[in-house]
């Protein structure tokens, strides 16, 4: 996906999409001899813009489903 780029998101989905592009800037990452690995999002820092935007717990679930998948691309891209 790059810049500018549109696509559809479900109603019932925009709360966790929401969410999930709220905490973008949050994940953790691990890096060392010259690899760099994704570890996922950094809950606590996470749950300060939950708190804030008024998140459901619903929509956190829905944001650790797409963190996962989010790895499992991330993963393949590093080979």
């Amino acid at each position: 996906m790059k810049d500018g780029d549109v696509f559809e998101v479900f109603a019932c989905n925009w709360e966790t999409v929401t969410a999930f592009l709220a905490v973008e800037t949050q994940w953790r990452l691990a890096i060392g001899f010259g690899a760099l690995a994704w570890l996922g999002i950094d809950y606590a820092a996470a749950d300060v813009a939950f708190r804030r935007l008024g998140i459901s717990d619903q929509a956190f679930a829905g944001v650790q489903v797409m963190e996962r998948a989010a790895l499992e691309v991330f993963a393949e891209e590093a080979g």
